[in-house]
């Protein structure tokens, strides 16, 4: 049978004392559900780039210690600090995005509302976005978690150098210089009013190719060309 991957657990580095740290709370619940026990073995990431081969020491009802070895620092993050503003969709597609964003290495989400979103996130739906985003940076092998930020206003995503995708909108050049910020718009897409908005705020409006997109996949195809551009989805 193939060797199943080794669990990978989020530490607060805050919390490494020596050699060793302790964990509880869902990251406890992560490994008792992969039945571990003492003398097995995992790996740690702190959200600074570190990782840690780490052996499990002790097992307790409320807390677990974990024995790590050297720091070392994988090449695993993407070289484009890129930004994802995205708009609040509805219902799964929410999570599928920040879910696929995070394997392709975003480092920020940002979520806004627009003239034609239809929902609003509530605390406990963001609070779930962040479990999703760091069980796929656990599942995928990154060192950082991206952050994940808003519902803020449309104005406030808008920047200089700023990529907003939009349906029917010329392609990005492929000499096109690379963005920071790349914005996606809601099911109905963007407005001509904020369009026009977004282009005198110094943003750059491209399409996704001849065929329209639902947002959720656009979204996900704009971190990809992005990505892309960057050299990141290139061998190395």
């Amino acid at each position: 049978m193939p060797k199943r991957h080794p669990l990978r657990l989020r530490i607060d580095a805050a919390r490494i004392d020596g050699r060793g740290v302790e964990i509880e709370g869902d990251e406890l619940h992560h490994l008792r559900v992969r039945h571990l026990g003492p003398g097995d073995e995992l790996l740690c990431f702190d959200d600074s780039g570190r990782e840690w081969e780490g052996t499990l020491r002790e097992l307790g009802p409320r807390s677990a210690r974990i024995e790590l070895a050297e720091p070392r620092r994988p090449a695993r993050e993407s070289p484009l600090e890129l930004v994802l503003a995205l708009a609040v969709l509805k219902g799964d597609h929410l999570d599928l995005v920040v879910e696929k964003a995070t394997e392709l290495g975003v480092a920020e989400i940002v979520l806004f509302e627009s003239e034609r979103t239809v929902a609003r996130p509530s605390a406990a739906r963001l609070d779930r976005l962040k479990r999703v985003a760091a069980g796929a940076a656990k599942q995928s092998g990154r060192v950082r978690v991206p952050r994940l930020r808003g519902p803020l206003d449309f104005a406030d995503v808008l920047a200089p150098g700023a990529l907003l995708f939009h349906p029917g909108a010329p392609p990005l050049a492929p000499t096109s210089a690379l963005p920071r910020v790349a914005i996606v718009g809601p099911e109905g897409g963007f407005s001509d009013a904020e369009l026009a908005r977004a282009a005198g705020a110094g943003c750059t409006v491209a399409g996704l190719g001849p065929r329209v997109l639902r947002a959720e996949t656009a979204a996900i195809v704009a971190c990809a060309l992005c990505q892309f551009l960057a050299g990141d989805l290139a061998p190395r």
